[in-house]
């Protein structure tokens, strides 16, 4: 069980590097509040696709939720200044449920319904 659970932590702190470069990318095509969402459902979609149960599924999209919506701040502020972070923390939040929930239900669901078994 532990072995199980420290490879879905594994694996959810490389789909946050990879979600934190995806909500990068869709933040500089203008896509303000959705940036970052957009990002966890891609990579929880992925991240469902991958794992062996549900629950481990779900466990890692939150995990990947969660630590996106703590290092969002510190990845805008690094490519555009501290101030812009301030700006679009305050303007939509910190997005941390929301971003929680979108990994979980994300992962969950792409595990039940696309990985076939």
């Amino acid at each position: 069980m532990s072995n199980e659970f420290g490879g879905t932590i594994i694996l959810a702190i490389v789909a946050t590097i990879v979600a934190l470069i995806i909500g990068l990318i869709c933040l500089f095509l203008n896509l303000n509040w959705l940036s970052f969402p957009i990002g966890v459902i891609i990579v929880a979609i992925v991240l469902g696709i991958i794992n062996s149960d549900f629950v481990s599924a779900a466990i890692a999209g939150a995990i990947t939720g969660f630590l996106t919506a703590f290092l969002k701040g510190f990845v805008i502020s690094l490519f555009w200044g501290g101030w812009a972070a301030t700006i679009l923390n305050n303007a939509f939040g910190g997005q941390y449920l929301l971003l929680i929930f979108v990994g979980a239900i994300f992962a969950a669901g792409s595990n039940m319904i696309l990985s076939g078994k």
